[in-house]
């Protein structure tokens, strides 16, 4: 198991019971108390969890998730596919919401065949990786920013989002239950991808097989409400 997946099931388990002793971490993970000691140092610097004697405990304000500069390594070859199979949806002159996640991200690469797109997104590092793309018009929302993701939240980047009306929105989420609703972990990015469901024509949902039958505290929509479901799994 990847370092970056092993940090993403720890991050999970200590949603669900808030605390953990290193012993109970190392027998889940199938590895050696001394990772799991290593692992919790490395979330205790991002800030996700506080060490205590044997073991640790969530941070609240740990809510969210990993790091972009950590979830982007998450299931990269998939995320590839994924956003290769997406790409069908591309037409010149679209005008194109993409939200701050990792996999949507991965859709960049297939926006260089592409002419005279209007790409709008509230991922910082998103927007950086489009600045190349001069045959394009790149928009960044701005706003308060997530610095665990990169993402430009709230009013600001609401408003700003309210001033475009898209062709397609191409968005991820943290998780998709085995009934079909999309949920995030994050308020903040939840509101802002409602947002911009509600802006735009059509909806393509992308989840890598890591999200599936998992479920967090917002609502977005349900699968039944987008138009195309992109993932590397059975689909629901």
């Amino acid at each position: 198991m990847l370092e970056t997946e092993r940090l993403d099931q720890i991050m999970d388990y200590l949603r669900q019971k808030h605390t953990s002793t290193v012993a109970a971490l190392s027998k889940r993970m199938f590895v050696s108390e001394a990772t799991i000691r290593r692992d919790l140092t490395v979330l205790e610097q991002q800030g996700f969890v506080k060490r205590v004697y044997g073991g640790a405990v969530l941070v609240e304000s740990a809510q969210s998730e990993l790091p972009l500069v950590l979830r982007a390594q998450q299931n990269s070859q998939s995320k590839s596919q994924i956003a290769a199979a997406a790409a069908r949806h591309l037409r010149n002159g679209q005008t194109i919401f993409l939200d701050a996640s990792s996999t949507a991200m991965h859709l960049i690469r297939h926006f260089e065949a592409m002419q005279s797109l209007t790409i709008v997104t509230n991922g910082l590092k998103t927007a950086i990786e489009l600045q190349s793309l001069y045959q394009h018009t790149v928009y960044c929302t701005g706003g308060r920013m997530l610095h665990n993701s990169s993402a430009y939240v709230g009013a600001y980047a609401e408003d700003f989002i309210r001033h475009f009306n898209a062709d397609i929105f191409f968005f991820s989420s943290r998780g998709v239950s085995d009934t079909g609703l999309i949920t995030d972990a994050s308020s903040d990015e939840n509101h802002i991808r409602r947002v911009m469901y509600e802006q735009s024509r059509k909806h393509v949902f992308l989840c890598d097989q890591s999200k599936v039958g998992k479920i967090y505290a917002y609502n977005l929509c349900t699968l039944q409400q987008v138009d195309d479901f992109i993932t590397d799994t059975p689909t629901l």
